[in-house]
Order: structure tokens, then C-alpha cells, then sequence
């Protein structure tokens, strides 16, 4: 019986950070892994040409760079074009469309040429500006829709998405790159990357207002005031580098708040190996973009180290509050503060957290454990065996 084919359609892929890409290439990897004949169509953007090319040649599937389609509705007819011929040509049994515009351009290819499932992280809900209902739209007619968040798949059914199309599976992690440090690798690490050797909270992921590491940048005075040695580092890109920067001087710790910018991976996974505890406050902006799930919780897990979450979106959904981790309540400070010294202080809790969050993370939150459930699900939106 010949392999079923899937065609995968994202608006962020590697070598480029971003959860979007990083969910669609372990897509493209363990569906063709579940015996899937797996193309890519998806924007590189955030990578060079030359690290795109490179990443392309050695994929071991066809991936097609769509340059710009992160870009708004001016894009969108010329993308939905490209995806209609290339469904045309090569009759996949499945499209699996990732991101607003790419749920947008393929919902309009795949219309009655095959069949589309859609994956929702949450940003694409309630954002969009003009495109939103169009958004909701491409989502009420997607065949299926799995949504990476309980939280996630009740704003789909507000937003008038069938339930019994709704499908939910949490994003996952990389057990292969992410795994535990001694505590010897560890100061190895931080002598080789030249961190502090003190007390260290770590957020990864784009510096913005969503992320919230300025809710962490608030809330390190007080840290401070009782582990005078803490260090904050912040892997990705910078963007509002600004803001954290500011509401650290206020808080008197300007000197403890340490910008890494983006890392290669096996740097970030060295950074996570390093510290001590992980933080990812996110807050829903007035636009209503929020936390879908947190990937970089389950990575941090599987690092052996606990979180301190906030209570956004589909967030809490990546710890068990008081076991792998604690939960905040949104853009509260002195929550995250407390939650933080209380993990930082106390290294028996620490460590005891930090090893069920890896138990946990490996038990069911593994990428080769999620795909399983997409290529169940994909296998039967096809019909196909």
C-alpha cells in the first residue's frame, strides 16, 4: 500500500526560532517517520538564506521557502495560488496548515481538492485586526482543527468552531536534545559560556510584551533583596530589550538582568542545563494575543528543571501546579517573586520538581508521543490506514 501524503503548510520553520516552526517540523519529522510522505511549504524569514538553504539540502523531505508569508492579506492570494498548484500536482490526502496565514492560503487551496487540519496555537484567535473573521472562518471550515491547549479549544468553540471537530493535543518536546546536566556540567557550562555563577532564572523566547519577561524584570528586586547573587538570562530575539531593561533599573537590578539573544540549539539547551529555574510569565495583550501552551516549559522539564508559569492562556496546561511547577497569577510581581525565591531558596523542592517535571515530560509530553496522536488523527480525517 503506498504511503499516505501529507502537505504541511506553516508560517515559521527552522532554522528560524518560533514555536509555529518549531511544532511544524517535528511534524514533517515524526509524520514521516509514521510512514507519511511529507512535503514542506513554509516561510524561513527569521534564518539566512544561506542557513535556510543548508537546512533545506539536509531535511531528508522537500521543503519550499514561501518567502514573506508572515506577511498580512496582500500576500495571501499569491500563496493561496502556489498551494493549489502544488495540491493540484501532487494530491496530498491531507493538507495540516499551521499559523493564521497559513491556515488562511491553504483553507482557500484545499477547498474541495482535499482534506485541511488546521493547528490553533491561540494567537490567531483573537488577533489579526481585519483578517480575524476571515481567520475564524478558514477555522469553522478546516475539516479538523487541533488546538494545542483545553484552553485553546474553548476559545475556538466561543468563536463558533464546531466541538466535534476540534481535536486537542498539547505541543510536545525534544527528549533526544533536552536532558538533564550534573551539577559538575553544569558549572562546566557556566565557565564555558561565561555565566554567573550564582542564582539564575531563565525565560527563552522573542523579547515582547507577550513573553512577560518584564513581569520577571519587575519582580527580580525583590529576588534580589533576598539572594543578593540571582542573575535573570533571556534567550531570543530582543526586540523589546528596551522595557525589560527599564523596569529592571527600576527595580534596582539592572546589573543582574544578562540578554543572549538567540542561541544555536545546542546552546540553548546548555543555558537550560545551567539554570536553576525557569520562568515564562506571559500576559494576553489588549490586541487578545496569548500563551498558546509554552514549549519551552516542556524543554526546560525535560532539562530537569521546574517553572514558574503564569496563569495565561493554555500556559498552566504545561505544569502541574505545586508538582513540576508553580502557577502565578498574571502580571502579578510579587506572585513571581515569591515563587521564585521560594524555588530558589529551598534546593530539595527545587530538585524534587525539576525531576517530576522531567518524568512527567517524558511519560506523555514528547514529540514522538504527540505526532503519534496527529498521525492517528490525520490517518483517519483521510481515510486512509
Amino acid at each position: 500500500m503506498k504511503a499516505p501524503k501529507v502537505l504541511i503548510v506553516a508560517t515559521e520553520f527552522p532554522p528560524g526560532p518560533g514555536g509555529i516552526g518549531t511544532h511544524a517540523w517535528q511534524a514533517a519529522r515524526w509524520l514521516r517517520e509514521y510512514g507519511w510522505q511529507v512535503r514542506v511549504r513554509a516561510c524561513q524569514d527569521y534564518a539566512s538564506r544561506e542557513e535556510a538553504e543548508i537546512f533545506r539540502r539536509d531535511a531528508g523531505f522537500e521543503i519550499r521557502s514561501l518567502t514573506g508569508a508572515r506577511m498580512p492579506g496582500v500576500r495571501l492570494p499569491y500563496l493561496a495560488c502556489g498551494l493549489w498548484r502544488d495540491i493540484s500536482a501532487w494530491r496530498p490526502d491531507v493538507v495540516l496548515a499551521t499559523g493564521r496565514n497559513a491556515v488562511l492560503a491553504a483553507g482557500a487551496a484545499a477547498r474541495g481538492n482535499t482534506r485541511l487540519a488546521a493547528v490553533a496555537h491561540g494567537t490567531e484567535i483573537l488577533t489579526g485586526g481585519p483578517l480575524r473573521k476571515a481567520t475564524l472562518r478558514a477555522f469553522r471550515a478546516a475539516d479538523l482543527v487541533v488546538a494545542v491547549s483545553g484552553f485553546t479549544a474553548g476559545m475556538l468553540a466561543e468563536c463558533g468552531v464546531m466541538r466535534e471537530r476540534i481535536a486537542v493535543v498539547p505541543n510536545g518536546a525534544d527528549e533526544e536534545a533536552f536532558r538533564p546536566a550534573s551539577e559538575e556540567e553544569a558549572s562546566a557550562i557556566r565557565r564555558e559560556m561565561g555565566l554567573g555563577s550564582g542564582a539564575s532564572i531563565l525565560t527563552v523566547g522573542h523579547v515582547t510584551e507577550r513573553k512577560g519577561q518584564w513581569v520577571v524584570a519587575r519582580a527580580l528586586g525583590e529576588v534580589a533583596r533576598q539572594i543578593p547573587d540571582v542573575e535573570y538570562w533571556l534567550v531570543g530575539l530582543p526586540t523589546e530589550r528596551e522595557r525589560v531593561e527599564r523596569e529592571a533599573r527600576e527595580a534596582g537590578v539592572a546589573n543582574r538582568v544578562r540578554f543572549h539573544g538567540r542561541l544555536p540549539q545546542g546552546d540553548l539547551v546548555k543555558v537550560m542545563q545551567a539554570c536553576d529555574v525557569f520562568a515564562m510569565t506571559s500576559v494576553m495583550t489588549a490586541s487578545g494575543d496569548y500563551e498558546g501552551y509554552g514549549i519551552a516549559v516542556l524543554e526546560a522539564a525535560l532539562c530537569g528543571k521546574p517553572a514558574v508559569v503564569s496563569d495565561c492562556g493554555g500556559l498552566p496546561e504545561a505544569v502541574d501546579d505545586g508538582e513540576t511547577g508553580l502557577v502565578v497569577r498574571e502580571k502579578d510581581a510579587a506572585a513571581t517573586a515569591r515563587a521564585l525565591i521560594r524555588l530558589l531558596v529551598d534546593g530539595a523542592m527545587r530538585r524534587r520538581m525539576g525531576e517530576r517535571a522531567r518524568v512527567a515530560a517524558l511519560e506523555e509530553g514528547t514529540w514522538r508521543a504527540r505526532m503519534r496522536e496527529y498521525d492517528s488523527l490525520l490517518r483517519s480525517l483521510a481515510g486512509v490506514a
